[in-house]
């Protein structure tokens, strides 16, 4: 026994149940109204958006004996033939398979005869831009001066393909993705006419995933209307569409952030193999790092995550770079997965790229091969502690740090650090002359361009956190957040000459 899929069977038969394009549906609407209606139509948009659906309409509305506001009534004979699809002047061409110049010249000799049932004989050419250069030669004059009874409508999605002689000789019409709430409002129809037990985090987890195709919504809603006999949850949609464990794709984008290239990989490599669709990783990582760049400028107005993520992502912008999320977004997106999506190489190389890039103005890379987390080190170089594997803590607002350092026993003034970016954090502090932490700042600033045996030591001890320095009996502490930059300063210590410029 068979069915119908859900996009053939809840295809709008009027212009009121056609889902968002109202600046089209109104225009056209008018036109039926005022018997201003054109020749030959052009919808253009991407796919899923209503191009065929509204030709359809249109073909039928024009044919209707009873229209009403424009809107074919779907009771006269040729409204109830067209719905059955018998309308014997309804003409729908495939252009990707009619194409050439021959399939042209057959409709320039049929478009004389004149309609069998309705007022017009109506034309429907899909994918128009696949037609062959001679054939839209062919097709110029009898597009722009057809007869009286013949209408014709082209589609399609890739409107650039299409000659300007052709846009120049038709009524032209953008269609828009649609919204998600213009998604969600018709697939609750469906489901209250199919029966469905659906929640509306699932409908609104469809309308995303989506992405403005209310067909891929519809074909969506269908697969998941036979895969459980109860109720369907948010957690059932994601299940099938891969796109579960989201609290993972958010713990990879945290390590990223930060640079941890070990505790990244071991991430992207555990979900992969828990089964999870390298596609739906890159497609999920990409989405909560659009929603990081949106955020980070005040523009996530249009951000369809839910609200402790949103929040999570807001309290993770205090400790990264503009420069390292700008890479980050280039890197992850240029991944082409298209010729080979069952290798995970392509994304842990983009991983190791990210994590491995460091600000332009600290004139220093880390080692790939070395984890970039930060350890527990005790010596005159020390290192904070941390366990891999564990996601970097966020501190939900700016920080501030005490007045008085019971270490140092030195007063400093109150400040605020939105960043572990530290020589960002030198640049807007004002510590006292005398204390240990302006001393700092300054032997750092007179190590800027000093080059040690192998590194420039300025750029490897801009790596201690400013704050966190402290004298401890004759001793100077200072912590280190990266491994590689602690042993690196290490080795040039050992130099005698290194050690006596410090």
């Amino acid at each position: 026994m068979t069915s119908q899929v859900y996009y053939r069977k809840w295809r709008p038969n009027n212009f009121a149940n056609l889902a968002g394009q109202k600046h089209i549906r109104t225009t056209i609407q008018n036109a039926i109204i005022k018997e201003r209606v054109s020749h030959s139509y052009l919808f253009c948009g991407p796919r899923g958006t209503g191009k065929t659906s509204t030709a359809r309409i249109l073909a039928k509305a024009v044919n209707c004996l009873n229209p009403d506001s424009g809107d074919p009534c779907n009771d006269c004979d040729p409204c109830v033939s067209f719905n059955d699809g018998t309308f014997l002047d309804l003409i729908e061409l495939d252009a990707a398979s009619n194409r050439g110049i021959d399939d042209i010249r057959e409709i320039r000799e049929k478009i004389n005869f004149s309609p069998v049932k309705g007022r017009r004989k109506v034309y429907i050419i899909d994918e128009a831009h696949m037609l062959t250069p001679e054939a839209e030669n062919a097709f110029l004059k009898t597009l722009e001066e057809p007869p009286k009874h013949i209408m014709f409508i082209l589609c399609t999605t890739e409107m650039d393909r299409i000659a300007p002689t052709i846009i120049s000789r038709c009524q032209r019409f953008d269609f828009k993705l649609l919204s998600n709430d213009d998604i969600c409002y018709r697939l609750s129809e469906i489901i209250q006419a199919e029966h469905l037990d659906i929640d509306n985090q699932a409908i609104a987890a469809i309308a995303r995933f989506a992405s403005g195709s209310l067909r891929d919504a519809e074909n969506l809603l269908d697969q998941i209307s036979v895969s459980s006999d109860k109720g369907i949850t948010l957690s059932h949609v994601e299940d099938l569409l891969g796109i579960s464990n989201r609290e993972r794709w958010l713990e990879l984008v945290d390590y990223l952030m930060v640079g941890n290239t070990s505790a990244s990989l071991t991430v992207l490599n555990q979900a992969a193999w828990e089964g999870a669709n390298i596609k739906q990783i890159q497609t999920q990582v990409m989405e909560l790092l659009r929603a990081l760049m949106l955020l980070k400028w005040s523009a996530d107005t249009s951000l369809n995550l839910p609200e402790h993520i949103i929040q999570h992502l807001k309290d993770l912008l205090g400790q990264i770079p503009t420069n390292r999320l700008s890479k980050a977004i280039k890197t992850w997106q240029n991944v082409d997965l298209r010729h080979d999506a069952s290798t995970l190489l392509p994304l842990e190389l983009a991983t190791v790229e990210i994590c491995d890039y460091e600000l332009e103005d600290q004139h220093i890379s880390r080692d790939p091969q070395k984890p970039s987390h930060p350890i527990d080190q005790s010596a005159t170089l020390v290192g904070q502690s941390s366990k891999l594997g564990q996601p970097p803590k966020i501190s939900p607002s700016p920080t501030k740090v005490s007045t008085v350092d019971p270490k140092a026993k030195e007063p400093v003034n109150n400040i605020e650090t939105h960043s572990t970016d530290n020589a960002k954090t030198a640049s807007f502090v004002q510590y006292p002359e005398d204390s240990i932490q302006g001393q700092w700042i300054n032997m750092v600033k007179a190590l800027r361009r000093c080059q040690g045996k192998k590194y420039n030591l300025g750029a490897l001890l801009r790596d201690c956190k400013v704050e966190s320095v402290y004298k401890n009996t004759t001793k100077l502490i200072m912590p280190f957040s990266n491994r590689t930059n602690l042993e690196r300063m290490q080795e040039e210590m050992q130099d005698p000459q290194t050690y006596k410029i410090v």
